[in-house]
C-alpha cells in the first residue's frame, strides 16, 4: 500500500505558470501532509485550505496569487486520486473542470486526503515525511528544502513519531507574511472570536436550507425577540376583534393550508385582547386553550384554541361543544380538513344537518373584504358562526412588504461594530435591496402577483422563508467573514466574491451566479419560479448592451452592485457568457431604476422580463380596488376581449374580419376544434357595443360584462395576457383548458340570451374566401314557396 501511495504522489500532474511547472497542487499536498502529521482534522472547509495554501505561496510562491486561482488545486488533486471533495458531483464547474470559489465558501464544502492514504500514514508517520521528501525532491531547489520543512513543522521526529516544531502551524498563524495580497486573510484570521450578528442566524433559521430552520413555523415566533419587528400586521384582525367583543357571543373560525397565517392572526388578536405591547414577543408558550377576560365585556370571557388541527377528532369536537356551549366567545384555529370533518359530527349530534355542508364550503369560498364578515357568518348553531378562510386573503402585497421590513429591520445594526462590515457580502446584499427601497418591493409583488394570478399561490410562511433565504443566501456570519478573508482584493471589493454566490436577484430565482442553486429546490417558490425561466432574451437593443459597462442603457444600478455589475458584464461580453446574461437581467429587473428620459425602455424591458403583459395594470388594478382605465383605453380593451372571443367563437381568426368589424358572432363549432371549419352557421349575433368592462372589488378581478343578460366574464390575468398577446399578432400562445372552459360557459349564456331574439325564417353563415377574409353571407327562408333565397 505505501508503494501505492508513492505511486500516486509521483504521478501528480501539475499545469504550468510562467512557462514553468505550477507548484500549487505540490505546495497544497505538503500542507496536508503536515496537518495530518500534527493528527488535525483529514477533512478541512476549503477557506482553511486557502487560507493556509495562500501563506505558504506568499513565503515561497508569490506568483501563484496573481490570478487568485489557488482554489484550483483544491478541485484538481481529485483527478490525481489522492484528494477527497464531499459533495463532489453536486458541484458546478468550469468548462474545464474547475470549481467555483464563491460555491466552495457559501457552502462551507470540506476536502482532505483520501481516506485510505490517511490511515495508512497515520499507522506510520514517517510516511508524511516521505512523501513530503518526494515533493520537494521533484518540485522545489535544494536550497529550500529545509526552510519549507522548517515553515511546514516537518522538520524534526520525536521518539514517539509525531512531528515537532517551533512552527506548530502555518505561517497564517505564526509566520510574518511579506505581501499585501495575503493581509486580508491575517486580518480576518486574527480574530479570535468571530463576529455574529443574531439576526442573520434568525433570518437563516426562518428557511428550510440546511438544518437551521427552527423559526419555520408560527408557534416558534411567538416567543422571538425579532419577529415583532418583521411581522406585518393582518388586516382581518381589527375584524376578528371586534367581532370577538361584539354584543353577542360567538365562534370565530381562523382556517386555511399550513402557513397561512392563521396562528399569527390569533396571536396578534391575543397580544391586543391582553392589552400586551404588540412589538414585545410572549413570555411563554401559548397553552392549546388560553382563557381572556376582557374588562371591555364584563361577565363574558374570550377564549382562544391555537390549532385544533393538532387535535384527536374527539378532542375537536369536544371543544365544538364547549364553544357553542359556554357563555362567551371563542376564536378557533384549524386547518380547513379537520375543522370541516369536525362541523359535519358536530352538526349530526345537533341534528343541524340541513345543507349545513354546503353552506360551510361556500363561506369557506369567500373572499374576504375589509370590515364585512356578514356574509361569512352562519347561524345554524347556538351561536353564531364565523368562518374566516386565509387562503382567501390577497397575501401579495403583505409578503411584499414583510421584505421591506427585513431590510429595514433594526437586527441589522449589530454589524455596524463588525470589522468587514465595508466588504461584508450579507451587508452589500442588504445595502443593494435598501438601496432601491419601494422599487425593489414593487418587482417582488409583482413577481407573486403573478404566481398567484397563474393559480400557483404561496402561502405567507413560503414567502416569509423564501425572502429570507433571498437577502442572506444562506450564509452565516461566520462564511462571509470567511469570504472576505480569503479575498485578495481590496476595501468593499473583497466582499464581491461572496456577493456573487448570494446575490439577491439570483437568489430570489433560485440561481446562483447564473447557474441552478440546489440548495434552494425546497423552497416552493423557487420551484414555482424556475418553471417560467426568468432571465430570457428580450430583444436585440437590450441584449446588446449586456456586456458594455454595467450592462444596460436604461438602468441605474445600487452603488454596493458596481464592481459586481462590470465584472459580469465582462463575462457576458463572452462568447460563452448565456448564463452570465440571463444573470444580468435578472439583477437590471430587481435593482434597476430607470435613467432620467428612459422610462419607455424600462417599461419595455420590466413588461418582458415578466412574461405577462398585462401583469402591471392588473397589480395596479388590484392596488387600488377599481379598473383605472380612461374611457377610449376601455373601449379598446373591450374590444380587444370581444375580438379574442369572436376568434374562439367562430374559429376565425380576428384578422380575416375587417379592421371595422365589431359584431360577435356565437356559431355551431366543432367542440373539439380539431378540423378546421372555413364554412360556419351563424347560431346568434351580438353587438360589440351590448358589452361593458366592470370590475368585482370584493373578488378584485376585471370583468367583461353583459348587461343584457346579466352575465359577467372574470377576467383573470392569464385571460388578460392571453387576450394581449392575441391582439398583438403572437399567434403561438394557448390558453389552459380551464380558461377555455370559462369562456366556452360564457359563450353558451351568450348564446342562450341571443337565441331569444333570432328569426327563424333567416340563416346566417360565415365563410372564408380564397383570400382568407371572412365573408357574411344571408339567406332568407320562403316557407310558402318552399324555396331558400340570398338576402342582401
Amino acid at each position: 500500500m505505501e508503494k501505492d501511495i508513492e505511486r500516486l504522489f509521483k504521478g501528480i500532474k501539475t499545469g504550468s505558470l510562467h512557462g514553468k511547472p505550477a507548484l500549487h497542487k505540490p505546495l497544497l499536498l505538503l500542507v496536508a501532509l503536515a496537518r495530518c502529521d500534527r493528527d488535525e482534522p483529514r477533512m478541512e472547509r476549503f477557506v482553511v485550505w486557502d487560507r493556509e495554501l495562500k501563506t505558504i505561496c506568499a513565503e515561497f510562491y508569490p506568483e501563484a496569487l496573481e490570478n487568485q486561482n489557488t482554489h484550483y488545486p483544491f478541485g484538481k488533486l481529485e483527478n490525481d486520486g489522492i484528494w477527497e471533495i464531499e459533495l463532489s458531483q453536486e458541484l458546478k464547474r468550469t468548462s474545464v473542470g474547475h470549481l467555483f470559489r464563491s460555491e466552495l465558501i457559501a457552502r462551507s464544502i470540506r476536502g482532505g486526503l483520501k481516506q485510505e492514504i490517511y490511515d495508512e500514514c497515520q499507522k506510520e508517520k514517517k510516511i508524511y515525511h516521505q512523501l513530503a521528501a518526494l515533493l520537494l525532491e521533484r518540485f522545489f531547489l535544494p536550497e529550500q528544502h529545509e526552510q519549507l520543512r522548517h515553515f511546514l513543522g516537518l522538520s524534526a521526529r520525536s521518539s514517539d513519531g509525531k512531528g515537532t516544531s517551533a512552527t506548530a502551524t502555518l505561517g497564517c498563524r505564526n509566520h510574518a507574511m511579506n505581501t499585501q495580497q495575503v493581509n486580508n486573510v491575517a486580518e480576518t484570521a486574527a480574530q479570535e472570536t468571530p463576529h455574529q450578528n443574531p439576526f442573520v442566524a434568525y433570518l437563516n433559521s426562518l428557511h428550510n436550507i440546511g438544518a437551521s430552520g427552527a423559526n419555520a413555523l408560527a408557534e416558534s415566533q411567538a416567543l422571538n425577540q425579532y419577529f415583532a419587528e418583521l411581522y406585518e400586521p393582518f388586516p382581518v384582525v381589527a375584524d376578528v376583534i371586534q367581532t370577538l367583543r361584539g354584543p353577542t357571543d360567538r365562534v370565530v373560525v381562523l382556517t386555511g393550508h399550513a402557513g397561512d397565517g392563521k396562528s399569527t392572526v390569533a396571536l396578534d388578536a391575543l397580544k391586543q385582547l391582553r392589552g400586551l405591547p404588540a412589538n414585545q414577543p410572549l413570555q411563554k408558550a401559548l397553552k392549546e386553550r388560553e382563557h381572556i377576560d376582557d374588562a371591555r365585556i364584563s361577565g363574558r370571557g374570550i377564549d382562544v384554541i391555537k390549532d385544533m388541527s393538532e387535535l384527536s377528532g374527539d378532542q375537536r369536537l369536544e371543544w365544538l361543544r364547549l364553544a357553542f356551549g359556554e357563555p362567551g366567545s371563542w376564536l378557533i384555529v384549524s386547518n380547513t380538513g379537520p375543522l370541516l370533518n369536525s362541523l359535519r359530527v358536530f352538526a349530526e349530534e345537533r341534528e343541524a344537518l340541513d345543507g349545513i355542508e354546503s353552506r360551510i364550503l361556500k363561506a369557506l369560498n369567500l373572499p374576504y373584504v375589509d370590515g364585512e364578515l356578514e356574509s361569512h357568518t352562519l347561524s345554524v348553531f347556538p351561536k353564531d358562526l364565523v368562518i374566516i378562510n386565509m387562503t382567501r386573503l390577497d397575501n401579495v402585497t403583505l409578503g411584499a412588504r414583510i421584505l421591506g421590513r427585513m431590510v429595514r429591520h433594526p437586527g441589522w445594526g449589530a454589524c455596524e461594530s463588525c470589522a468587514i462590515r465595508e466588504a461584508c457580502p450579507l451587508i452589500l446584499n442588504r445595502d443593494a435591496v435598501a438601496h432601491n427601497g419601494a422599487a425593489t418591493e414593487e418587482r417582488v409583488r409583482l413577481v407573486y402577483q403573478r404566481l398567484t394570478a397563474y393559480e400557483q399561490r404561496l402561502t405567507l410562511r413560503q414567502m416569509v422563508a423564501h425572502l429570507a433565504f433571498s437577502l442572506t443566501g444562506g450564509m452565516s456570519c461566520q462564511a462571509a467573514q470567511e469570504s472576505v478573508g480569503t479575498s485578495t482584493a481590496k476595501g468593499a471589493e473583497r466582499g464581491t466574491a461572496g456577493l456573487e454566490s448570494i446575490l439577491f436577484s439570483e437568489t430570489f430565482f433560485g440561481y446562483r451566479m447564473g447557474q441552478y442553486c440546489p440548495d434552494a429546490r425546497n423552497l416552493r417558490a423557487v420551484e414555482l419560479l424556475r418553471r417560467q425561466v426568468f432571465g430570457g432574451p428580450i430583444g436585440a437593443d437590450f441584449a446588446g448592451q449586456l456586456g458594455r459597462g454595467q450592462g444596460s442603457l436604461w438602468a441605474e444600478l445600487p452603488p454596493a452592485l458596481n464592481h459586481l455589475s462590470r465584472y459580469w458584464a465582462g463575462r457576458a461580453g463572452e462568447s460563452v457568457g448565456v448564463r452570465w446574461r440571463f444573470a444580468q437581467r435578472r439583477m437590471l429587473y430587481l435593482f434597476g431604476l430607470s435613467r432620467v428620459n428612459q422610462s419607455a425602455s424600462a417599461q419595455v424591458f420590466l413588461g418582458s422580463f415578466l412574461q405577462s403583459p398585462r401583469l402591471r395594470d392588473y397589480d395596479r388594478w388590484t392596488q387600488e380596488s377599481r379598473l383605472s382605465l380612461h374611457i377610449i383605453e376601455q373601449k379598446r380593451l373591450r374590444d380587444a376581449c370581444l375580438r379574442v372571443l369572436l376568434e374562439i367563437f367562430s374559429g376565425f381568426s380576428a384578422g380575416q374580419f375587417s379592421a371595422q368589424h365589431s359584431r360577435l358572432y356565437l356559431t355551431l363549432r366543432r367542440p373539439d376544434r380539431a378540423v378546421v371549419q372555413p364554412t360556419q352557421l351563424v347560431m346568434g349575433t351580438l353587438d360589440f357595443d351590448q358589452f361593458e368592462l366592470g370590475y368585482d372589488s370584493c373578488r378584485r378581478v376585471p370583468q367583461l360584462v353583459f348587461p343584457q343578460g346579466n352575465l359577467r366574464l372574470d377576467l383573470t390575468l392569464p385571460l388578460l395576457d392571453f387576450i394581449e398577446l392575441r391582439h398583438c399578432g403572437e399567434l403561438g400562445s394557448e390558453l389552459s383548458q380551464i380558461h377555455l372552459a370559462q369562456l366556452e360557459w360564457f359563450g353558451a349564456e351568450l348564446l342562450k340570451f341571443a337565441s331569444q331574439y333570432a328569426n327563424d325564417a333567416e340563416i346566417h353563415i360565415l365563410r372564408a374566401t380564397i383570400d382568407g377574409q371572412v365573408e357574411m353571407s344571408r339567406y332568407f327562408i320562403d316557407e310558402a314557396a318552399q324555396r331558400l333565397e340570398i338576402y342582401q
